[in-house]
């Protein structure tokens, strides 16, 4: 057996060997967010046994893992992506598991699995739909509970679970194509290598630097205890002025500055429960949380604009005097509320001065 030294094959063997090494890694993390870490480094060695069984049938057909994960892979990351998002763990996921059991199963026993030929890809895009799903709720949920969206979704999760799409695309496309031409398939066999070695590295950057990210419980959901039925039958007019009162402290005191304000602190600055602060400003200000914050910003940034300190600080340092943390999310909340870019609201105000 000669050895294959092309870049393929180089490629192969470094994202079989950082998918171990980062497996391994989130197995020992410390963290909060430790048995989610869990689940990730097993999908990452699931992972690991899929390349390298596919590298190994590149050298011999008689080649293999002895094992095949195929089905194990996707539901891992399901439960990486539930276990972070949701601080708890669906009992009924394990049966997910089951349909790889069986392939296994039956693989040894060596029965024709023909009927099974195209179960895997119907199998891992459910999963991965669901995962979507699941992670479009997730921004929801973060959008009432923090003031910054950036660093707070599995937004590169995302990623993962569309090239996880365009993998099974990808080897459908391979399968019909291959009967009429099996050339073409050393091609698609290329391209999986070359995207399955950018999402493992892909995992590794983001799942290491936003470690940070869920070491706190984030939706006021999960909370214990409901609301009483004097709180549930307080009038609406009553209501109404305490969320007028809270507004004002907010302003008057420019707790809006903070750049780390998420509803937690801002509750615990007012006073106030987190739950009934979010109803307040979902009911009345007819927004979430992170909206409503944000407008506060753009109204200081405007007013900064006005002042001396426009002569000192750029338009980004304005917007960090503000309290917004980057410049896409000031940029994206400003382009939403202004319908213009922050530069197009300083070129018109220096037009209007020319006047």
């Amino acid at each position: 057996m000669t050895l294959d030294l092309s870049l393929i094959s180089i490629i192969d063997v470094l994202s079989v060997s950082t998918a171990l090494m980062l497996g391994f890694l989130f197995f020992t993390v410390k963290s909060d967010n430790k048995r989610a870490n869990l689940f990730l480094g097993l999908f990452l060695w699931s992972l690991t046994i899929e390349i390298l069984d596919t590298v190994l049938q590149g050298f011999s057909e008689e080649l293999n893992m002895g094992m095949s994960t195929v089905l194990f892979t996707i539901p891992l990351l399901l439960l990486y992506v539930n276990q972070t998002v949701k601080n708890e763990l669906v009992k009924w996921y394990v049966l997910l598991f089951i349909p790889g059991i069986l392939i296994n199963a039956l693989d040894y026993l060596e029965i024709d699995m023909e009927i099974f030929l195209f179960f895997d890809y119907v199998f891992n895009i459910s999963i991965l739909l669901h995962i979507l799903k699941i992670l479009n709720q997730h921004k929801g949920n973060v959008s009432n509970f923090y003031s910054d969206l950036e660093h707070k979704t599995l937004s590169w999760i995302k990623t993962i679970a569309y090239i996880y799409l365009g993998f099974h695309i990808l080897w459908i496309i391979e399968d019909i194509v291959s009967f009429q031409n099996e050339d073409i398939i050393e091609y698609f066999a290329n391209l999986s290598s070359i995207l399955t070695f950018f999402m493992v590295y892909w995992i590794g950057y983001n799942g290491f630097s936003q470690s940070e990210i869920f070491k706190i419980k984030l939706f006021v959901a999960i909370e214990k205890g409901g609301i009483s039925i004097e709180e549930e039958n307080v009038a609406y007019e009553e209501r109404r002025r305490e969320f007028i009162r809270l507004k004002e402290r907010i302003e008057t005191e420019k707790l809006y500055t903070n750049r780390e304000l998420n509803l937690r602190n801002l509750s615990e600055a007012l006073q106030i429960r987190e739950r009934e602060l979010s109803k307040l400003i979902n009911e009345y200000s007819k927004t979430n949380f992170y909206q409503f914050i944000n407008g506060f910003r753009i109204s200081e940034f405007k007013k900064l604009l006005n002042s001396p300190r426009a002569k000192q600080l750029s338009i980004l340092g304005l917007s960090e005097e503000a309290g917004f943390s980057s410049k896409s999310t000031f940029y994206a909340a400003f382009k939403t509320l202004e319908g213009i870019t922050p530069k197009q609201y300083e070129l018109s105000l220096k037009m209007s001065d020319c006047k």
